[in-house]
Parts: structure tokens; C-alpha cells; sequence
């Protein structure tokens, strides 16, 4: 076989690889550029959209927030109205057994939850979950100081037990959730 022949056959392989390579490459760059286009015009669309829904989005936080400060000062008022030592001064009834007084502090708390529920949806889910366990934890004192009094003690020896818990603490079970709320609610005031 010659130089010629051997050339030929090598160009014979060689040429249709190299056409069918640069035709790849060609197409695949194509495809490539018609994908950055795609790309411009989905970022054009998507600009375009937040410039249209900006406007929308400031008037509805015009009057999200002053439901917001609504929710946050309801549950504020909630806290300050299931602190032990505010509940246990509402509500005492010197006279009443300490079984019915405990029963009379635990609806209460529950009522005045329930109340409440709905605001969760105006607040945070950190502010939302400090309320709850807030909730939970004046629960347990009542609880806690009940079960160490007789059958036959009364609302005053409850009351008297329930004091004397909450004055081993070093904060309230409601304070710290109070502050957390006034906090929260101050950052998105002044972010308005």
C-alpha cells in the first residue's frame, strides 16, 4: 500500500469524523445560545412580574400591619393576663376548695388561649411557639402547686403555693415571651 492510498483511506475515516464532530459542535453550541435566550427572557418576565407585584405588596403590608400590632398586642394582653401572680389575684375566692380554685385557673388559661388562637396567624412562628409554651409552663406551676396541697386545702393555700413557686424563678413564664414579642414587633415597625 502507498503513501497515497494510505492517505486516501485515512482521509476516507477521518473526513466524515471531523464533519460529524464540527456538526455536533455546531448544533450543540446552537442549542446552547437558544438556552441563554430562553434564560433573558424567563429573567425579563420575572423582573417585570416583581415590578408589577411591588406596588400590590406594599399597599397589602399597609394593612397587614396594623393587624399585626393588633395580634402582637393581644397576645401580649393574653401573657399579662395568665401571668400566675395576675390570675391568681383576678381570680381568688378565699372561700372556694383549692381543687375547684386549680380547675377555675386552668379554664381560664384555656379560654383565654382560645381566645387567641386566631392571632397566630398575624405573627411569627418563633413568637407563636413562645406564647404556646409560655401557656404550657404557667400550666405546669398551677399543676405543680396543686398537687402539693391536702384534698382539703382552699383557693387561699393554692394561691399561697402558687406564689411561692413563681417567687423561686428568675423570670415569669410570661415575661420572657412578652419581651420577645415587643422585640419582634418593634423590628417590623421600623423595617415598614
Amino acid at each position: 500500500m502507498s503513501k497515497s492510498e494510505l492517505l486516501l483511506h485515512f482521509a476516507f475515516y477521518i473526513v466524515p469524523a471531523i464533519a460529524f464532530f464540527g456538526a455536533a459542535f455546531y448544533f450543540t453550541n446552537k442549542w446552547f445560545e437558544i438556552q441563554k435566550d430562553k434564560l433573558k427572557i424567563e429573567s425579563t418576565k420575572t423582573q417585570q412580574s416583581l415590578h408589577q407585584i411591588q406596588p400590590i405588596k406594599q399597599d397589602l403590608s399597609k394593612h397587614f400591619l396594623p393587624m399585626q400590632v393588633d395580634a402582637y398586642q393581644r397576645l401580649v394582653l393574653f401573657l399579662e393576663r395568665i401571668a400566675p401572680n395576675n390570675m391568681v389575684m383576678r381570680l381568688n375566692n378565699p372561700g372556694l376548695p383549692s381543687g375547684a380554685f386549680h380547675a377555675k385557673l386552668l379554664d381560664a388559661i384555656r379560654e383565654e388561649y382560645e381566645h387567641n388562637l386566631a392571632q397566630q396567624i398575624f405573627v411569627s412562628t418563633d413568637a407563636w411557639r413562645m406564647t404556646a409554651n409560655s401557656k404550657e409552663e404557667v400550666s405546669k406551676i398551677i399543676n405543680m402547686a396543686a398537687s402539693k396541697l391536702p384534698p382539703t386545702a382552699l383557693a387561699t393555700d393554692l394561691a399561697r403555693s402558687i406564689f411561692e413557686i413563681t417567687a423561686q424563678l428568675e423570670h415569669q413564664p410570661t415575661e420572657l415571651a412578652i419581651r420577645f414579642l415587643k422585640e419582634e414587633l418593634n423590628k417590623k415597625v421600623l423595617r415598614s
